[in-house]
This record gives structure tokens, sequence and C-alpha cells, in this order.
């Protein structure tokens, strides 16, 4: 179980890694230049009409982009160079990352209610759960 473990929670690491930071780029330079194929052409700027302050974070893709970027982008980077660098608290990243992915979903269903988000929300349930055998397994050892 410790190596299934460890292998969804190094997916995961990878996945988010990458397609955070790719859709978060895409979605600040929809904001900042016209692109062929805009963020905009995905998804109107009404979809965030439901969310506080909708006026000042939320004229453009740009700030939500940044938001993906950081919260679930760089945490499992920073999860991903920890393991390439043998740390320790590996396991601890991924746990941090899972949670940072958990409540992106939560609030994103909360306010824009999507099934894509129930998608990636089961994902950081079990990322979540994942690093967090791994750390009882690290523990009892």
């Amino acid at each position: 179980m410790q190596k299934i473990c460890r292998g969804f929670s190094l997916f995961m690491n990878w996945f988010n890694g990458i397609c955070a930071p790719v859709c978060g780029i895409w979605m600040m330079l929809s904001a900042l230049v016209d692109l062929p194929l805009s963020w905009n052409d995905w998804m109107p700027l009404s979809i965030y009409d439901p969310f506080p302050f909708h006026d000042v974070f939320f004229t453009s893709h740009f700030w939500p982009g940044l938001a993906l970027f950081l919260v679930n982008g760089v945490s499992n980077i920073v999860a991903l160079v920890m393991r390439r660098k043998g740390a320790a608290p590996w396991h601890r990243a991924c746990l941090v990352a899972g949670i940072l992915l958990i409540c992106w979903t939560v609030t994103e269903m909360l306010i824009i209610p999507n099934g894509i988000s129930v998608f990636y929300l089961a994902l950081g349930i079990l990322q979540t759960l994942a690093a967090v055998m791994m750390i009882r397994h690290e523990s009892q050892a």
C-alpha cells in the first residue's frame, strides 16, 4: 500500500505541478494579450460574479490565474523538488498540496459549482489520504 501511496502522490505532484502552472499562465496571458485561443473563449468573466470583490479582483482572468499558479502549481512543484533533493518532509509537502487542492475546490464548488471541481476534489482527498498514510508509515518505521 505504501508503494501505491507514493506513486499516487508523485503522479499528483507531476499532474498539478504541470497543469496548474500551464492553466494559470494561460489565464494570466489571456488577461494581458490577445491570444488566438484565449481563456476568455472558454470561460466568460461573468462566472466570477458570485465571488466577493468580483468587481476588483475578477475583472480579468489574471488574478484567478495567478492564484491557480501559486496555490496548486507551486505547492506541487515544491513537493517534487523536495522529493528529488531527498528532503525528509516530502510527505508533508504532499499533504500541504492535497489540503490546498481540497480548499481550492471546496471554495470553488460553493461559489461556482461545476463538475470538474468534483473530480479535482476527489483527487485532492486521495492526495491528502496518500500523504497521511505515508506520514503514518514513516512515523511507525
